[in-house]
């Protein structure tokens, strides 16, 4: 979905599947301000268009992306030659488009940050404390080295623990996961798992499954982006949440989230 000073435009086709675009700019001069929720890669068209439209059919003074989810953030690296470094094509394609600012959320590594011009980070502060005052006597764990130190800024003197992955990486598979840092912290405390994002879940089953064998109580999750596939049967034949005494609740945002769940709630909105 792509919005711009809050109002969504609608992207339609012509019968051979090219666009068809109708939009009058609100203001034709100042500030403007483009959400994209990212939902595709075929949006990378439309907000291709839309942008040289608005810059065509107006004298706007600043151009401004609010994309709170940075699609292909995953791919920040390449080990293997046939690998495509997709994050940057994506990143060459957005500074192309010369945005003022372009205001992303929580990325998954500093390679997105680095790779976009004008870029502006927002990191889960208020929401990590939320939890952290909802829950305060819970013992954070971080899935990986990476989220901790990501993290660590945010979380200050708190308690913690983290996971060491050993993965494949061809197939992306997680063999083991150890868990290191406060472990005396973890025996019959409630946890906030803290991590990026969440796609189906794997990740989170492992840290999960061991840290219930550990004897935690109540494991929460914070992921600042929750993909819908989370809901999908992949452990087992279950989803991740219908595994009983495993996950109680998980908390996210809208950025890529867009389904509805009784253990999962967005609180934080962008619209």
């Amino acid at each position: 979905m792509i919005k711009v000073d809050g109002e969504e435009v609608q992207f339609k086709k012509f019968n051979d599947g090219t666009l068809r675009l109708r939009y009058a700019p609100r203001s034709l001069v100042g500030v403007c301000v483009i959400l994209w929720l990212y939902d595709s890669d075929e949006e990378m068209a439309d907000l291709f268009f839309l942008v040289n439209h608005l810059r065509e059919k107006s004298e706007m003074s600043r151009l401004i992306l609010e994309m709170p989810y940075c699609p292909h953030a995953r791919m920040d690296r390449c080990k293997e030659n046939e690998e495509c470094f997709t994050l940057k094509y994506f990143c060459e394609f957005i500074n192309s488009l010369h945005f003022n600012q372009v205001k992303i959320y929580d990325p998954h590594s500093n390679v997105t940050s680095a790779l976009l011009n004008n870029v502006r980070v927002q990191k889960p502060e208020r929401e990590i404390q939320y939890l952290l005052n909802t829950y305060p006597e819970a013992t954070l764990f971080f899935t990986d080295e990476g989220a901790q130190k990501r993290y660590k800024d945010i979380i200050g003197d708190t308690y913690f623990a983290f996971g060491v992955k050993e993965r494949e990486w061809s197939t992306q598979k997680i063999n083991s996961l150890q868990v290191l840092g406060a472990k005396h912290m973890i025996a019959g405390h409630d946890i906030i798992i803290v991590d990026d994002i969440i796609s189906r879940g794997s990740t989170l089953y492992l840290a999960a499954k061991q840290l219930k064998e550990m004897g935690c109580n109540n494991i929460y999750v914070w992921a600042s982006h929750c993909e819908n596939t989370v809901l999908q049967p992949h452990i087992n034949g279950q989803s991740l949440l219908d595994i009983p005494n495993l996950i109680e609740h998980v908390y996210t945002t809208n950025s890529i989230y867009t389904e509805n769940h009784p253990k999962i709630t967005v609180i934080q909105q962008f619209e």
